[in-house]
């Protein structure tokens, strides 16, 4: 197999550096979003969501290695009635409209990363059903213990997770803190929550 470079394009957009989405098609179609695991060819796509929130300073950005080293992780859900264009097979793309991811560090703890809703996707339930996939799929791999670092306390506390001090979370967290562009001017609140 020969390496031809990147499979697709993953510069970001300018209105996405500056914080914007993607314009949806405003026409009366209804919503009709499912949920799936993302491929490779989403990676831009997964970047625009996560940076035009990252722009605005409500989450951390994420460029294309972390993507693509990571791609497993995350869940996504689509609309159906929103195309995103062609993969590089030809095949429709739907708009990805929310992304989530679960990270594991260690036997027994992973933590939910990079949650982003659309705007015009936001207060449908599906940052709920995004962390509930998650949850069973830390559950199906054994985890018992998740937690996210956060600006929406609110959000994360109406699913069940309890604000726990930075001292005690668990020493193997520190080691991703370390490599976090925010570690000396930290404004996110950690959380956590027991799996049964």
């Amino acid at each position: 197999m020969q390496y031809n470079g990147l499979p697709i394009d993953v510069k970001l957009k300018e209105s996405t550096r500056q914080g914007a989405v993607r314009k949806l098609d405003r026409s009366n179609r209804p919503k009709k979003v499912v949920m799936l695991k993302p491929r490779v060819a989403d990676t831009a796509e997964l970047m625009e969501l996560i940076n035009g929130f990252a722009a605005q300073d409500l989450m951390l950005s994420r460029g294309p290695q972390y993507i693509f080293e990571n791609i497993r992780d995350f869940v996504i859900a689509v609309d159906l009635n929103q195309s995103a264009g062609q993969d590089g097979n030809g095949r429709e793309k739907h708009l990805i409209v929310a992304c989530g991811s679960l990270h594991v560090l260690w036997k027994d703890i992973a933590e939910i990363r990079a949650l982003a809703i659309h705007p015009d996707y936001q207060d449908l339930g599906l940052g709920r059903k995004i962390v509930d996939f998650l949850k069973e799929d830390a559950l199906s791999l054994g985890i018992r213990h998740l937690f996210t670092f956060t600006l929406q306390e609110d959000f994360f506390a109406a699913l069940g997770f309890k604000r726990q001090e930075r001292d005690d979370l668990p020493p193997k967290v520190w080691g991703e803190c370390s490599r976090c562009p925010k570690y000396f001017r930290c404004d996110e609140v950690g959380m956590v929550m027991e799996l049964q």
